[in-house]
């Protein structure tokens, strides 16, 4: 985000935390993200799927995938950033 860790946060083991909170194994296991509700009434879990390359064929169609590749092409345009 711009700014560097120091190195008493690295040496502490701050950047593990972080990359530990921050897993998809952490987040889907959190109480609020399998019993919890959005204000709209939709189970946060359906944001959670298998998290497994090519999964997303199972909810998305073809022409959902290339809406989906143009707008992150477009957000992420001069960011330096590419998804092949």
């Amino acid at each position: 985000m711009g700014y560097g860790f120091s190195i008493e946060e690295e040496t502490q083991g701050v950047i593990e935390d972080i990359i530990s909170l921050c897993s998809f194994e952490h987040l889907k296991n959190l109480d609020v993200n399998k019993n919890g509700l959005w204000s709209n009434c939709v189970e946060s879990k359906v944001f959670f799927r298998k998290g497994e390359v090519g999964d997303s064929k199972n909810y998305l169609t073809p022409l959902m995938v290339e809406r989906l590749d143009r707008l992150m092409d477009e957000k992420l345009l001069g960011s330096g950033l590419v998804f092949q």
